[in-house]
């Protein structure tokens, strides 16, 4: 769960407390530490495996934040209930899954028996060599870096995260989403080697997100799968969707998603035209961050320093050379239907599998499930029949897209979008437009 201070003044220490209603009373399952918050400040708390059930049934469990006794804010409290079911209805898979390893040339790969990893798994294993030694060549690395790929059958977020060693990729991939293993995985492996090449180990907490991200998709050449990033950033133009780089370097993640990731790789790519990997690196070094300074001052700083021109004017003759040659009409309308089908889906996770939303997934740690047999938080996704009904609109219209109908599946998309909140950019047809807890604290179940 999720601690926020929501409050105006500072939180001292507190305790949260789980626990679950019992014949003889309250029994504490759980309990953990929460740090000094300041306001708006958060804080997760993860308790695993603290109860065993004595039988199936329906329990109620609360969760408790309770302040020193001098503090101001009174104790909050969540309580709700849940059916657990008997083990003997786990799903046959779940049941039969166990945690597994094989070593590439690359990597060790992590899987679960009995799923589709395990049956691809020399062809996953083959497409991460291949992989890894592209991004490598990209980057100037000359040895390898340990790396585990974890292939989980649950889909988190657009399919693949990076921390630390470990690469996390849902698979499969292509009977849910428009996107391409080999990518996916290119992506991800930029970030793995990008502290590497810069030379320090908190380098992604460091840089600017827009650089970050921006350098795994130019790399990966394309975000989801391969696509021109030039041409595709000029379509963005023309479908009225561009942000302007000073905005979108601030606060990059609460940008729309794919519009923020096509021109943060578009524009690094033209950065490495602008004198390639020497000039780059020289770059990447220049990011450095001084106390309180916002990612716009820094990359401001290092373009003027490396590129000698500041982020507008450099922005203005990127324009200049984006433009010089006709947007492609077929890749703006596959560009705004790729934009529409993803927001559709963050608004399905938002709404029945938030815990698989980019901004908030959260997994146990896949060593201590390999350690203690935990696998249905990597194969299990929360089901509910609406939720069903919704999933199998957004599969239509990624089965009409894939046979040509673009404009059934954008109809597709406008249902799911008539149901959810899909933002501000919900799917158009034809051309493009150019609780807080007692008023104080809020605690959030990762569900």
């Amino acid at each position: 769960m999720v601690v926020r201070n929501v409050g105006q003044v500072p939180s001292g220490e507190a305790r949260v407390v789980l626990q679950r209603e019992a014949p003889a009373g309250e029994e504490t399952l759980g309990e953990a530490v929460v740090p000094p918050l300041p306001p708006g400040g958060a804080h997760r708390v993860v308790w695993t495996w603290v109860w065993t059930a004595p039988a199936p049934g329906v329990v109620t469990i609360t969760v408790a934040v309770r302040w020193p006794a001098d503090a101001v804010a009174a104790n909050d409290r969540i309580t709700g209930s849940v059916r657990l079911l008997p083990r003997a209805l786990l799903p046959e898979e779940e049941r039969r899954a166990r945690w597994a390893e094989a070593a590439s040339r690359c990597c060790r790969h992590v899987y679960l028996t009995g799923t589709a990893a395990e049956r691809d798994l020399p062809q996953l294993m083959a497409w991460a060599d291949a992989a890894e030694a592209t991004v490598r060549a990209r980057m100037g690395l000359a040895q390898p870096l340990p790396t585990t790929v974890v292939w989980i059958p649950r889909l988190l977020g657009q399919g693949g995260f990076a921390f630390g060693e470990t690469v996390v990729l849902s698979y499969p991939l292509s009977d849910r989403l428009p996107a391409d293993v080999p990518t996916i995985l290119q992506h991800e492996l930029v970030h793995r080697m990008t502290c590497a090449r810069v030379g320090r180990d908190d380098c992604l907490a460091h840089l600017p997100s827009l650089v970050v991200e921006g350098l795994a998709v130019a790399l990966a050449g394309g975000h989801y799968r391969p696509e021109p990033l030039p041409a595709r950033a000029a379509a963005l133009r023309s479908l009225g969707r561009w942000i302007p780089l000073d905005r979108l370097v601030e606060d990059f993640y609460a940008h729309p998603h794919e519009a923020a990731y096509l021109e943060a790789g578009a524009f690094i790519q033209y950065l490495l035209q602008q004198g390639g990997w020497p000039r780059f690196q020289r770059f990447l070094q220049a990011l450095e961050r001084r106390p309180g300074e916002t990612d716009g001052l820094v990359l401001d700083r290092a373009l003027r320093a490396v590129y000698h021109q500041s982020i507008p004017t450099m922005e203005a003759r990127w324009l200049e050379a984006l433009t010089a040659a006709p947007a492609d009409p077929r890749e703006a309308a596959d560009l705004r239907l790729v934009m529409a089908f993803y927001d559709a889906l963050r608004a399905y996770q938002r709404a029945y599998d938030p815990s698989a939303y980019f901004a908030e997934a959260w997994l146990p740690d896949w060593r201590q499930a390999a350690r203690e047999g935990i696998v249905a938080d990597f194969m299990r996704a929360p089901e509910s029949a609406e939720g069903r009904r919704i999933w199998e609109v957004l599969q239509e219209a990624r089965q009409r897209a894939a046979r040509g109908d673009v404009e059934g599946a954008l109809e597709r998309l406008a249902a799911v979008c008539a149901v959810l909140d899909c933002g501000a950019a919900a799917p158009v047809r034809g051309p493009a437009p150019g609780g807080a807890l007692r008023g104080a604290f809020e605690a959030v179940g990762d569900r």
